[in-house]
């Protein structure tokens, strides 16, 4: 018998008298995937995407890279208070993205910003369909909050960590369940609010006892690992030690989550009864949502979540009469390019107040060991194309929020001497959530990742 099949996880706990119904358990960190930051506390995902791109003179910093300037640009004005939470990304000559959408350039559609979502967590799309005016596109591969999910229930067990939201996103979405299959946001706030705080959860002295209990069996079975090997080889005294490393990591989780002192409060979701297709309502659906996201990640009903702010088709008939800007609408705004910056950045910088902001500021005050939620979160904040103009799916602006458990240096602005495809990015984005055996995500012809530029 081979001696890696001898000291195989299953092998040890038969030796101990303890049935494969425990494998579970031990499932979490015996991958050696990174599903914890290193405090043990649980990483989390959240995408947010709107469309019509950005102002450039409004969203990026200038100077040189390093530090954040003391005043951010305009439209990003609303984290200001988390500055040293945020990590921008810009061109080193230019005040644009270096992030290509490589893969739809590739399929001769670099001006086809309005069909892009499809791309922008996935990196692999299909030929473009319909007309000119009205293309469509579907994605190949399954987006990196699909990956996370899929990750967490093969690893460690973890089901339901997948939360898909959206305002006015129609029949577009950002999630990709595989090639060709979306995943179909929750649009209504009532009802969100229903299925994730509807039903009583344990109490905090039942929570407690069902973490004392776990732990007590782990502690047996270290004990009982470390008796055991003692009259092993080197070799395979090491592969006994790798086991009890991760019963070691599995202690900390469950120690950490019961230290945590980040409260989970259901968010109040006031007045009841609005109709969330009146554009007057937008502000409360656009708030309700980003509370329930929030809420959702600080109590651990998700760890991976998009949301859709507008649909991909440009906003259509979606004016802002609470900025004093009734018409023209959103799409027509962004399609003036430069001659109309002053409303779009209006909007822009209403969008990361009204979510953005709401989500982070709620994520950072919620205290989790010497850190925040906010610290074991990465949130990229996304949108279909460069400048409403032109729809140019070149110099796609992400933002980067949260620190991903301590893997993102954050708190400063990075230029790249070139530019790079957006697989880069969403591979980071997975090493960042512990997923550091992944390659490259969507078209494999981009894998690759931007670790270096991010996290040092």
């Amino acid at each position: 018998m081979k001696s890696e099949a001898k000291y195989s996880r299953r092998a040890i706990l038969k030796r101990l008298g303890i049935g494969a119904g425990f494998l579970p358990l031990l499932s979490t960190d015996w991958s050696r995937s990174r599903a914890a930051s290193a405090g043990g506390f649980p990483l989390r995902f959240i995408g947010i995407t709107w469309t019509d791109g950005i102002c450039p003179p409004d969203f990026y910093p200038t100077g040189a890279a390093g530090a954040l300037p003391a005043t951010l640009p305009f439209s990003l004005t609303p984290l200001a208070a988390w500055s040293s939470k945020l990590l921008l990304m810009r061109s080193a000559s230019k005040q644009q993205s270096p992030i290509d959408l490589n893969v739809m350039i590739d399929l001769g559609a670099p001006y086809g910003g309005h069909f892009t979502y499809p791309a922008l967590f996935t990196g692999g799309v299909s030929s473009p369909n319909g007309t000119d005016e009205v293309p469509t596109v579907s994605a190949t591969t399954p987006s990196i909050d699909q990956i996370i999910s899929d990750n967490l229930a093969s690893t460690a067990g973890i089901s339901n960590a997948q939360l898909n939201v959206g305002c006015r996103p129609y029949s577009t979405s950002t999630s990709w369940r595989s090639g060709g299959i979306k995943n179909t946001s929750q649009t209504d706030p009532y009802k969100l609010f229903t299925s994730l705080f509807g039903m009583t959860d344990m109490t905090a002295t039942q929570l407690g006892a069902l973490h004392a209990r776990r732990k007590s069996v782990l502690d047996f079975v270290g004990g009982e690992l470390t008796n055991f090997s003692t009259n092993l080889g080197s070799d395979d005294k090491a592969k006994v030690q790798s086991h009890l490393d991760s019963i070691r990591a599995l202690e900390a989780q469950l120690q950490s989550s019961t230290s945590s002192t980040a409260v989970c409060t259901a968010p109040t979701i006031t007045p009841t009864g609005l109709n969330f297709n009146t554009i007057t309502n937008y502000p409360n659906h656009v708030k309700f949502m980003s509370d329930l996201v929030a809420a959702a990640v600080i109590c651990g009903k998700s760890r991976a979540v998009t949301m859709d702010l507008i649909d991909n088709g440009g906003g259509n008939s979606l004016t802002f009469p609470w900025l004093n800007i009734p018409s023209p609408d959103f799409h027509a705004i962004a399609h003036q390019g430069s001659a109309n910056y002053d409303q779009k950045s209006q909007i822009d910088q209403w969008f990361y107040q009204q979510c953005v902001a709401e989500i982070v500021g709620k994520l950072a005050a919620a205290t989790e060991g010497n850190g925040t939620v906010l610290d074991n979160t990465v949130i990229l904040v996304a949108n279909d194309m460069d400048e409403g103009a032109a729809h140019y799916v070149g110099n796609i602006p992400y933002v980067l929020i949260g620190g991903g458990g301590g893997f993102l240096k954050t708190g400063r602005m990075v230029t790249f001497p070139k530019q790079v495809p957006n697989n880069y990015l969403l591979t980071t984005i997975l090493h960042a959530m512990g997923m550091t055996d992944v390659t490259g995500v969507g078209d494999p012809k981009y894998a690759g990742n931007i670790d270096a530029q991010l996290t040092t």
